[in-house]
């Protein structure tokens, strides 16, 4: 997906600019994936990061005061689905709202004839395709965040969405370059070995 004009020049100008001292220190702190990076994986994280940051209005809900810990602890786990592609950094996004903790929401869903059923969800995060919104949890956040092998990363699955909603349709892949890029996509997902 190429990128052309101003956006393209001033994502380009913002991903050259230095990252803030303190909010690399949130990164070091809150997500011990990124010191597994290496430095030109580092800076790229953090271009796309201080993109997203820019781009994204973050919104704190249910008392939760948005402060810049938990904007950038967010941006930095969704900028690393975003390492070695050209992106237009979610593009049907324009909205991260962010709970303390779960939250409830009620779901109406049409059951048979003239029937509707109500019932409360109690859920961590959620995304739609027309939403333009994500919501997340912020216990969850930093817990998916403190440990990048437990396989439970809240930021990870609600943007990974956002990459599956990229191109139209909802069908769990992201918008691909290559048909090469598609055999190696459908290879790991699932869980074929790719060495022979």
């Amino acid at each position: 997906m190429a990128l052309f004009g101003k956006s393209r020049r001033r994502r380009d100008r913002l991903r050259a600019e230095p990252f803030p001292d303190h909010w690399r220190r949130v990164i070091e702190t809150r997500v011990p994936a990124f010191s597994r990076l290496n430095s030109a994986d580092q800076a790229e994280v953090l271009g796309h990061a201080r993109v997203l940051l820019e781009e994204k209005h973050f919104e704190g809900a249910g008392g939760l005061l948005m402060r810049d810990e938990v904007r950038v602890t967010i941006a930095a786990q969704a900028a690393f689905l975003l390492l070695h592609r050209d992106t237009d950094y979610f593009p049907r996004l324009t909205s991260v709202i962010v709970y303390p903790s779960g939250y409830v929401a009620t779901d109406v869903k049409h059951a048979e004839g003239g029937i509707w059923s109500e019932d409360d969800e109690h859920l961590a995060g959620h995304t739609q395709r027309d939403l333009r919104a994500l919501v997340l949890a912020w216990d969850d956040v930093k817990a998916g965040a403190a440990d990048p092998n437990d396989g439970h990363n809240l930021v990870l699955h609600e943007f990974a969405h956002q990459l599956d909603f990229e191109d139209g349709s909802t069908d769990g892949t992201p918008v691909l370059e290559s048909g090469a890029q598609a055999r190696s996509w459908a290879r790991r997902c699932s869980g074929r070995s790719s060495r022979r």
